[in-house]
C-alpha cells in the first residue's frame, strides 16, 4: 500500500466519509480502512511501525547509485541503453561500483518502485526557427478567419509499394491476423493533396516529383471548381513552393500581372499578398504539425497502407485513390483546429535550460545559434508566456555553463554579443519583476 493511497484514506477519514463508501473509492477491503482508522486514531501516521527480522541489504544511498547509473543514457562505449540482465552482469563483474551485490530482481523491484522506464523513447519536434512564434500566431489567425475557403496543402513523399513474400492470414477464434515480415521492394508513390478545412474534403493527385511545375499542375486542376472565391493555401517552406514558375503559376491562375521578384523572401511575399486571388500562408521551419493535411496523411497510413501487400506502384496509386475517393464521399468531415499554443514557450525554455545543464555533446554552434536568438526573441516578446522561475532556472543555467557554451561559441563574435545581450535582458527583466 502507497504513502499517496494511506494519504488519501487518511483525508476521507478526517471528512467523516463511511468506511463502505471508501473501500469502495479507493477498491480495498473495508477491515483494511477499519484497521487504518485505528491506527490514525493511535496516532501513529501514515508510515510503517517498525518492523522485526533482517534488516536491509541494500541501504538508500546504494539505491541512488544504482538509479543513477541505470538511467545513464551511453553507460558503455557501444551501448546507448542497458538492460537489466546486462546491469546485473556488469555490477557483478565490478563491485567496486556499489560495493555491494544487487541482483536482477532487486533491481526490477527499485526502477518498478520509482515508476522509471528509460528504455521508452519519444520523438519531439524542436522548434529552430527564430520567428517561430509570431509565425505559429499568424497560422493560427489564419485558421480562425478563413474557414470556407481555407486549404491545406503538402506532398507525401516516398510511400513505398511493398509486396509481402506470403498472403496474410485472416483473424480466427481467438488467433489474430498474421502478417508475413519479409518482403519485396516496387518502387515508391508520391502525392500532392489538398484539404478543404471546412468540409474535410480532399483532392488527392499522384505526382512524378516535387518540383514547381509538378506542384502548380497540381494546384491547376484543383482550383478549376471555383475562378472566382478568395482562395487560402496552408503550405511549408519547401522550395518549390516559391521558385519563379510557382510564382508564374499561380499569377496566371489569378490573372494579375507578375512583377519582377528576384529573391525567395521577394517571391514569398508576393504570394502572401492580398491583392490577388490565390493566396499563400507559409508555415514556420519545424512546424509541418501545424498543416492539417497532415493529420489526413496519418489517417491515410492507418487506414489503408499500413501493413498492406502492393504489387506495383500502379497498385499501391489505385489504392491511395480509391480511399481518397470513399473518404470523400464517405467520411469526410470539417476539420477543426482548436491548439492556441499554450504551454509551448515554457516548453522551449525547458529543453533548452536542460541541454545547457547536461552540457549535451551533440549541441552544435549551428543549432546554439538558432537556439540562443529564439531564446532571445522570446524574452522580448513573450515574456509573459514563461512563469519567472522558468526564466529565473534559464539564466541561472546560462551563468553556470558559461564556459560550456562559450566552448562551442569560440571565437564568434556575433554569438558572443547575442549571449551578452540575452543575459543582460534576462537580468534587467528578472530584476523588474
Amino acid at each position: 500500500m502507497t504513502l499517496v493511497f494511506r494519504l488519501q484514506m487518511w483525508i476521507l477519514l478526517r471528512h467523516l466519509i463511511p468506511e463502505t463508501t471508501i473501500s469502495s473509492v479507493l477498491g480495498c477491503d473495508v477491515k483494511t480502512v477499519c484497521m487504518w482508522k485505528k491506527r490514525f486514531n493511535a496516532g501513529d501516521g501514515i508510515l510503517d511501525r517498525p518492523r522485526s527480522g533482517r534488516p536491509l541489504i541494500i541501504s538508500s544511498a546504494v539505491n541512488h547509485k544504482l538509479l543513477a547509473f541505470y538511467c545513464q543514457h551511453d553507460p558503455l562505449p557501444g551501448f546507448s541503453r542497458w538492460s537489466i540482465r546486462n546491469a546485473e552482469k556488469y555490477l557483478r563483474n565490478h563491485p567496486d561500483i556499489l560495493r555491494c551485490s544487487v541482483s536482477r530482481s532487486s533491481i526490477h523491484r527499485l526502477l518498478k518502485l520509482h515508476a522509471l522506464k528509460p528504455y521508452r523513447i519519444k520523438y519531439f519536434l524542436q522548434i529552430c526557427d527564430p520567428d517561430f512564434f509570431p509565425k505559429m500566431e499568424k497560422i493560427i489567425k489564419v485558421y480562425q478567419i478563413y474557414n470556407k475557403y481555407l486549404f491545406c496543402l503538402d506532398e507525401c513523399t516516398g510511400l513505398q509499394a511493398l509486396e509481402r513474400k506470403a498472403p496474410r492470414l485472416p483473424a480466427q477464434g481467438n488467433c489474430p491476423v498474421y502478417l508475413e515480415p519479409e518482403y519485396m521492394r516496387h518502387g515508391t508513390v508520391s502525392i500532392l493533396s489538398i484539404l478543404q478545412v471546412a468540409t474535410g474534403q480532399v483532392f488527392t493527385e499522384c505526382i512524378p516529383d516535387h518540383t514547381s511545375v509538378t506542384i502548380i499542375s497540381a494546384v491547376q486542376n484543383h482550383v478549376r471548381y471555383d475562378k472566382s472565391a478568395e482562395l487560402h493555401f496552408i503550405c511549408d517552406n519547401y522550395s518549390s513552393h516559391s521558385t519563379e514558375e510557382f510564382c508564374r503559376g499561380i499569377a496566371e491562375l489569378c490573372r494579375v500581372p507578375l512583377p519582377r521578384l528576384k529573391t525567395v523572401k521577394e517571391r514569398r511575399q508576393w504570394l502572401e499578398s492580398p491583392e490577388k486571388r490565390i493566396i499563400f500562408h507559409f508555415l514556420p521551419t519545424h512546424g509541418s504539425w501545424l498543416n492539417l493535411i497532415e493529420n489526413w496523411f496519418g489517417i491515410l497510413q492507418q487506414k489503408a497502407l499500413k501493413d498492406e501487400s502492393f504489387l506495383s506502384t500502379t497498385d499501391l496509386e489505385n489504392r491511395i485513390m480509391a480511399y481518397n475517393n470513399t473518404w470523400n464521399t464517405e467520411f469526410a468531415q470539417p476539420f477543426r483546429f482548436s491548439y492556441t499554443g499554450k504551454g509551448l514557450h515554457e516548453k522551449v525554455i525547458s529543453r533548452f535550460t536542460k541541454w545547457m545543464q547536461m552540457q549535451s555533446p551533440q549541441l552544435s554552434i549551428k543549432f546554439l545559434e538558432k537556439q540562443l536568438k529564439l531564446m532571445l526573441n522570446l524574452t522580448t516578446s513573450y515574456w509573459p508566456m514563461a512563469q519567472r522561475n522558468m526564466w529565473n532556472l534559464l539564466q541561472t543555467t546560462l551563468v553556470e555553463k558559461d564556459d560550456f557554451i562559450k566552448g562551442i561559441i569560440g571565437t564568434d563574435e556575433n554569438l558572443n554579443d547575442l549571449l551578452v545581450n540575452l543575459n543582460g535582458i534576462l537580468h534587467s527583466k528578472l530584476k523588474a519583476d
